[in-house]
């Protein structure tokens, strides 16, 4: 039987490095669960937060609504 999450935050980086750079600068404390190599769930409650640690850290996430 298939599982339907829903309000799901998920980040998807485009390789395995830029994904263990931000888990060591602080976004292992918003994961909820590991999808692969690139990608996490992430607590979709503390989005917010999470954005501001990623432009810390030089990123600029795209945000998509879905």
């Amino acid at each position: 039987m298939p599982t339907v999450y829903r309000n799901i935050a998920l980040i998807e980086c485009v390789d395995e490095a830029r994904l263990v750079e931000l888990l060591a600068g602080g976004l292992q404390r918003f994961v909820v669960r590991q999808l692969g190599p690139r990608a996490l769930q992430v607590d979709h409650e503390r989005l917010p937060e999470i954005q501001k640690l990623l432009e810390r850290l030089g990123q600029t996430p795209r945000i998509l609504r879905g």
